[in-house]
């Protein structure tokens, strides 16, 4: 493999380490004037990223949906779910489209939407419903709506009714709906299973999780025993808290820019810099601004817009997704802090860091390339299959001219994680759930592989 090949690999690798993006979707709420009720905010939010509804719909939550609208986001929910385009009247009657549509027609029309995409599905189901209102429910209807408070997609308003003839409102069919397609992704194995071990000492316990700082909306819902380890975990341990936004944007900006009078085509060769100008002016940046980047803050730039020009957003990040969740749920502690890994590039060599630099700008058949690897880490991290994620992200261990690299990026970094989490293990008043880039779980100085070494712990790896 060319050396810039490798190195476009390497750099792969890090924005599974680092992210550059200031924080969105789970880290702020929209600053738009009206909000989904309490109850609904985060069902709308994760039925925006699945994209079931449309753009139009998310606004005026509280008003009432017509059948039309329902049978758009069926279709939409079919869609998500088999890749497939189909007719929403199909889906939903559609000769009064514009009268509204009850919830019992709601939930008809998204059970119809899980029968055709999912036919193998178990649809049998033998429970009593203690709601007061099913007693007038044709034989078809009550199986329906059976099978949808079984399977916990259904609720009702309270312990006695589902009010069922009442008009569903918009927010009421976005939850319902992101309800059923989580249903679907759980009840197919599809949920994402990550890079996630269940590591135990005496009667201590700690959860570790590979994460990766890019992601895109298919890599949730993430599997429900990631999700169940949070919830009973007391403390969230991350590399650095993505919640201090401004402040790491602040040193950011400080360490990676020239703050003197040099700039960066001073210290690269011209055809590099030329190169560079080729790829970043599509993304609309001043030269003013790009020629005082140090060349490991262009590489990085330079991959992250990439990265995200391929429809993967640091704001769906995996670290990101948790310490909004843990935000004035649970104790957010740093293993390094931002300014540990800003200091960390910065300290590269210069002849490092034009590696890295040239590395970003190969032939448009190169970033093909380069794309089409992030895709395979994340596949194998959906999949939970960590022994080819190590193939990829940790393959140059042994590659003396990357030895700097190596050593920064993965082998002090990793030691002193692998220390932390060792004095997490002896901690016998909280639980810890540690959330680390997964190329520091796996790989010859990997976390699990130092652990391992130790004999002493017990180590699961949970997928």
């Amino acid at each position: 493999m060319k050396k810039t090949k490798r190195v476009t690999a390497l750099l792969l690798a890090v924005v599974m380490v680092i992210s550059l993006q200031i924080t969105g979707i789970f880290a702020q709420q929209s600053l738009e004037a009206e909000q989904p009720s309490i109850w609904a905010l985060e069902g709308v939010q994760w039925s925006a990223i699945y994209e079931l509804a449309q753009e139009e719909m998310y606004t005026n939550y509280t008003s009432k949906v017509t059948c039309e609208e329902l049978a758009t986001v069926s279709a939409n929910l079919y869609k998500r779910i088999t890749g497939e385009e189909i007719s929403p009247s199909n889906l939903v009657e559609l000769s009064e489209p514009q009268r509204n549509a009850t919830r019992l027609e709601m939930v008809e029309a998204v059970y119809s939407v899980i029968k055709k995409a999912q036919p193998d599905f178990d649809f049998e189901v033998d429970v009593k419903l203690t709601f007061e209102d099913v007693n007038n429910l044709s034989e078809d209807s009550l199986s329906i709506i059976k099978y949808s408070v079984s399977r916990g997609i259904l609720n009702g308003r309270n312990n006695k009714i589902l009010d069922l003839a009442t008009v569903c409102t918009r927010q009421e069919l976005m939850v319902y709906a992101k309800n059923a397609y989580e249903f679907v992704v759980y009840e197919a194995g599809l949920d994402s299973k990550g890079a996630f071990w269940e590591v135990s000492y005496n009667d201590n316990t700690v959860y570790l999780l590979g994460s990766v700082h890019y992601a895109d909306s298919s890599m949730y819902p993430l599997s429900k025993d990631i999700l169940n380890a949070f919830e009973a975990s007391d403390i969230l341990a991350v590399e650095a808290d993505l919640g201090k936004v401004e402040e790491a944007a602040t040193y950011m900006m400080l360490k990676g820019m020239y703050q003197d009078e040099n700039t960066l085509d001073q210290n690269v060769p011209e055809e590099v810099y030329e190169r560079f100008v080729e790829v970043i002016q599509p993304f609309g940046l001043q030269e003013e601004f790009y020629n005082k980047l140090k060349p490991w803050y262009a590489a990085l730039l330079i991959t992250s817009l990439s990265i995200e020009e391929n429809n993967y957003s640091a704001d769906m990040g995996i670290d990101l997704f948790f310490t909004s969740k843990a935000m004035e749920a649970k104790e957010i502690i740093e293993i390094e802090g931002m300014e540990f890994q800003v200091d960390m590039f910065d300290s590269f060599s210069e002849e490092l860091q034009l590696e890295f630099f040239k590395g970003t700008l190969g032939s448009e058949e190169e970033q093909e390339e380069g794309m089409k690897l992030l895709d395979d880490i994340m596949a194998y991290w959906k999949s939970g299959n960590v022994e080819d994620l190590a193939k990829l992200v940790r393959d140059n261990e042994d590659d003396e001219d990357l030895q700097e690299f190596n050593e920064k990026m993965w082998e002090e970094r990793d030691n002193n994680m692998t220390e932390k989490i060792k004095e997490y293990l002896v901690d016998s008043q909280n639980t810890y759930f540690v959330v680390v880039g997964a190329g520091h779980m796996i790989g010859d100085t990997g976390i699990i592989t130092q652990l391992e070494a130790e004999g002493i712990y017990e180590i699961t790896q949970v997928k």
